[in-house]
């Protein structure tokens, strides 16, 4: 008698094992693009919240005006700070700025983010009420959330100085 001696898999059972890590794959991928979200939220939040604890830090003598950043929703990147100090004991005041060029979003988004924005936005900054003149005391930082964290949901959100809560960007 004749006996098949061939060992290994029919084509049959090697299609079904790939469609199925196929869909396992699919799967996967899915469930990385929310986490790819989630992460880019949490760069936000922590963003704004240094920012703002920056700008307090600042705050000292007052609301001191930002320089560089003069309209309503400017860029946060285009923020400086100016502090004239007298750091040796020498008399001669020395000018250092703080710069928040090192924030932007994490999205790579260019437009400054204001209170109709409904897709991603670069963090721009303006007093509590919207307007021009944003001071160390007087300030809100506007991001945008895509999916949302904790108690706040997708959509424009704005931290506001010096206490830091997160409202609604004005």
């Amino acid at each position: 008698m004749f006996k098949n001696k061939q060992k290994g898999f029919s084509l049959i059972e090697l299609l079904i094992v790939v469609a199925i890590m196929g869909i396992l794959s699919a799967i996967v991928l899915g469930s990385l693009g929310t986490a790819r979200e989630k992460a880019r939220d949490a760069r936000r939040i922590m963003d704004v919240k240094d920012m703002s604890k920056i700008l307090v830090e600042h705050s000292d003598n007052g609301d001191n005006a930002l320089t560089g950043c003069t309209l309503a929703d400017a860029l946060a990147s285009t923020c400086t700070y100016n502090t004239h100090v007298d750091t040796d004991g020498d008399g001669v005041v020395e000018t250092t700025e703080l710069i928040f060029q090192d924030y932007a979003d994490p999205s790579g988004q260019d437009g400054a983010c204001d209170a109709d924005s409904d897709s991603e936005c670069d963090y721009s900054v303006s007093k509590k009420d919207g307007t021009a003149g944003v001071g160390t005391e007087d300030f809100q930082i506007c991001f945008f959330l895509e999916f949302g964290s904790g108690d706040l949901e997708a959509g424009v959100h704005a931290i506001e100085g010096p206490i830091g809560r997160i409202t609604e960007c004005q």
